[in-house]
């Protein structure tokens, strides 16, 4: 059977042929309805198929046409239409003399039976084509407007449907886009190729850039140079599989800081299941790991406090003993040159040792330290011959002051400590000829800088910065440097404690450190010092005492019996009268026996069985007026912690030499 079809719809046509030429049928296409009508004019089919709603002649106006031409009128014509669905749609077409009405979609077999009924009541006789059609043009014009009006004002319906529901879309839309924004973390949506196409307020805020800067641009991290080859094409390798990327990406803030995002990168997959777009979510950490970082190294300071504190104890008794008995040796008038110098290398020994301990002690924030009014340029220049015996020849130590240098508020002693670990640190980081300088100036920083100063507070600060031409470090190194025991250098020839104690000495004076290094280009140490406040400041130590005897009468508490018998030495050499114990118990018994007055009490704070405080208490329920001096290898600021005395309490730390226990003991004596 020769049949047409008529369907504007191309693939509507190429389906109708498929499936009408799989039961053995010719069919002839047409795209509208006066196409129709010519190509049925020229090859005279057996049945038409047409849809309703075409261009140029619809299927109305072709069935009327089809109905009035003789030639034509005895084909079956059937209505196969999507648009046209109504009842009223399908009396008005069945009247313009149509054999069957059909709305799509339908299933394919059932198409195919309705073709065959109308095929076979036509061969029967069933079908005659219809009585003449009106000729008047006014009532098929009247019944096709009908149609017409009522289909346009079922698309209008639905128009109006559409628009709501477009509306209502753009409403979600805006409000999710308004959500995006409010949103804290920073959000880029990226094409396939991580070119940004929309980033929300929080990455524009969060990196300093505006959208004009970034949009039809790649992320700044992926060209930054802060991520490595490596990860980037492992980052990208992940998402393009389809799979999303989880990671910490470094990146530079607009103006220069480093920042730290903790970032998702999904893909998004088109209708097609291709991947069309990257969605990326970055948190900005940057603040959190350094919280965390100094945190850590808080920790690691704090557990090598407990360590020095607990040696340094033991260890300062011991040393005592040698400084005294050292000194008490030099006193002798007939001493051999020979064992005098014997004797000083032995007290040299002793106090280096000591000065070791203190070092600890502040490097971990436990030794009570004494500031004072301070002129940087005048500590440097003070401490430039020993640092220059420190160095090669061949090496020049240059010093750069900085003019009308503000003052700082810090132990010198402190000062000198750092001084001393930053150039022997500069100094073996040069493999052979170079240079240290040291330089100072002042600076103010400000609020928005406060971050490119490791998070200082805004302010005034003088900044002292130790440079050198020498190795440089890379950036596993440069992240461990102020780590305990923490050193690149060989066996035996670093503690790893240099860097921490300039660390520890930096943060106990309220300051901040950078240090910029490269392999190969050396490195600089930027150290920011609070500039001194004198509204804020402690007064400066009080001037040395005088170390004059007298005769009172002391009663020593100290359980190391060299220790003991030292001190009960120097003190009797002095005109005072000693009463020694080397416990506690023998100490409250020496109390209540002695019959005369008990001028002053030098306890140990911790000591067996009894600590100082405690005795003090003991001796009190059998006597009064008597004043007390407490000595202990711990530092004062950890016993008053640890209760064991009030802060305001009259100490003395141990090691200390002579002269300090006879200046301390007269001042403790005339308070």
């Amino acid at each position: 059977m020769k049949i047409l079809l008529v369907d504007d719809i191309p693939s509507n046509l190429t389906l109708l042929e498929m499936l009408l030429g799989s039961q053995g049928h010719s069919t002839r296409l047409a795209v509208n309805g006066q196409e129709a009508l010519e190509t049925a004019r020229r090859e005279r089919p057996d049945l038409v198929i047409s849809d309703i709603l075409m261009p140029v002649l619809d299927g109305y106006s072709l069935c009327r046409a089809w109905m009035e031409d003789p030639a034509l009128a005895a084909i079956p014509f059937i209505f196969y239409t999507a648009t046209y669905q109504s009842d009223e749609d399908e009396t008005f077409a069945l009247s313009l003399g149509a054999a069957a009405f059909l709305r799509k979609p339908m299933e394919p077999d059932a198409f195919l039976v309705q073709v065959r009924d109308v095929v076979a009541r036509t061969q029967a006789g069933e079908i005659r084509p219809p009585d003449p059609v009106p000729t008047d043009e006014g009532s098929f014009l009247k019944l096709y407007n009908e149609r017409l009006v009522q289909k346009l004002d079922q698309r209008s319906q639905s128009l109006a449907r559409q628009v709501e529901e477009l509306q209502q879309a753009e409403t979600r839309l805006r409000l999710k886009s308004f959500a995006l924004d409010a949103a804290a973390n920073g959000i880029l949506i990226m094409d396939r190729l991580g070119v940004i196409e929309w980033a929300n307020l929080a990455y524009l805020e969060i990196t300093g850039f505006e959208s004009r800067e970034i949009l039809g641009s790649r992320p700044r991290f992926l060209e930054s140079g802060t991520q490595k080859a490596g990860d980037q094409q492992v980052m990208w390798n992940t998402v393009a599989s389809g799979q999303v990327w989880r990671g910490e990406i470094q990146d530079r803030h607009k103006r220069g800081m480093p920042r730290l995002f903790q970032t998702a990168i999904s893909p998004v997959r088109g209708d097609g299941g291709d991947i069309t777009h990257f969605i990326g979510i970055m948190q900005d950490i940057t603040e959190q790991r350094r919280i965390e970082s100094e945190l850590l190294h808080s920790q690691k300071m704090e557990a090598l406090g407990r360590l020095a504190g607990g040696v340094a104890h033991d260890f300062n008794n011991m040393l005592n003993v040698i400084l005294i008995n050292s000194e008490i040796s030099l006193e002798t008038q007939a001493l051999p040159d020979s064992a005098r110098r014997r004797i000083l290398e032995i007290k040299a020994a002793a106090e280096r040792s000591a000065e070791l301990t203190r070092q600890l002690l502040a490097f971990s924030r436990k030794q009570a330290a004494q500031p004072r009014r301070l002129d940087l340029n005048e500590a440097v220049e003070e401490n430039r011959k020993m640092l220059n015996r420190m160095i090669e020849r061949d090496i020049e130590l240059v010093l750069h002051p900085g003019p009308d240098l503000r003052a700082v508020f810090i132990d010198p002693s402190q000062v000198s400590q750092m001084l001393t670990n930053l150039v022997v640190n500069s100094r073996d980081a040069l493999p052979g000829a170079g240079s240290i300088s040291i330089e100072t100036r002042n600076v103010l920083v400000e609020d928005s800088s406060a971050l490119i100063f490791g998070g200082l507070a805004p302010g005034n600060y003088v900044q002292l910065t130790v440079s050198d031409t020498g190795c440089g470090m890379d950036a596993f190194t440069l992240g461990h440097i102020f780590e305990p025991f923490f050193t690149t250098k060989g066996e035996g020839k670093g503690t790893g404690l240099g860097l921490s104690m300039v660390y520890g000495i930096i943060k106990q004076n309220g300051g901040a450190v950078s240090v910029y290094s490269n392999p190969g280009l050396g490195t600089s140490f930027k150290i920011y010092l609070p500039a001194f406040d004198p509204e804020h400041a402690f007064p400066d130590a009080a001037s040395e005492e005088s170390v004059r005897g007298g005769d009172e009468t002391i009663l020593i508490a100290e359980d190391e019996k060299p220790m003991l018998d030292v001190m009960r030495l120097v003190l009797e050499e002095k005109g005072y009268k000693v009463l020694a114990a080397s416990n506690p118990l023998d100490t409250v018994l020496l109390a209540s026996r002695h019959e005369g007055p008990i001028h002053l009490l030098i306890t140990d704070v911790v000591m067996p069985g009894m600590n100082g405080k405690e005795l003090q208490q003991r001796i009190l329920e059998a006597r009064t007026g008597f004043k007390v001096l407490f000595i202990s290898g711990y530092t004062g600021d950890i016993l008053a912690k640890r209760g064991l005395m009030r802060e305001e309490t009259h100490f003395l730390q141990k090691p200390f030499r002579i002269k300090d226990l006879l200046g301390k003991v007269r001042e403790v004596l005339e308070s």
